[in-house]
């Protein structure tokens, strides 16, 4: 009789464990299944970088660099349809030849340089407060066309980029 008792706890034990571990699995699967990966050369970042702003109400931008036209485009598209877009990028790179920074200023856009720190370097973007694009991919024509980056999307935790964007702002308004 024991021996049975065991065998069938066993048999339950068992069971339980494997429906467990399914439901960690699955659970798993939907925390992640939101995150979009992307690499360059090729235009997935771009692509998903311009859909992003089209479909946003808000846009806060933290990039070291914007020289691709298709993305520029979409950034002033978005602010002339009412998107409240903000952009904080390097002074360096926003004086440089292939900049499209100026054109962004010359529409209204509120453009903040770095003034505390040495380069802006973030490369991200927070879209109505949720989704952020992240990662090493650069908003330029080489980033696109010619380098070895990647992109991130996914929706923010804790605010944390959000929170990040503001402090940015705000020491870059001082």
């Amino acid at each position: 009789m024991a021996k049975i008792v065991r065998y069938f706890l066993f048999i339950v034990f068992t069971g339980a464990l494997v429906a467990c571990n399914r439901n960690i699995q699955q659970s798993t699967q939907e925390k992640h299944s939101d995150i979009k990966i992307f690499f360059t050369p090729g235009t997935k970042c771009e692509n998903n970088v311009i859909e992003r702003i089209k479909q946003s109400k808000k846009v806060d931008i933290a990039v070291y660099s914007i020289t691709n036209p298709a993305i520029t485009n979409a950034i002033i598209s978005a602010y002339k349809r009412g998107a409240n877009i903000r952009i904080v990028t390097d002074k360096t790179q926003a004086k440089g030849k292939k900049s499209l920074v100026s054109q962004i200023r010359a529409t209204g856009i509120p453009v903040l340089t770095n003034k505390k720190h040495k380069i802006e370097h973030n490369k991200f973007a927070v879209f109505d407060d949720v989704h952020v694009v992240s990662g090493s991919y650069n908003w330029t024509t080489n980033a696109t066309n010619y380098n070895s980056e990647n992109c991130l999307f996914f929706d923010q935790p804790d605010m944390e980029y959000s929170k990040r964007f503001e402090y940015l702002w705000k020491i870059y308004s001082e």
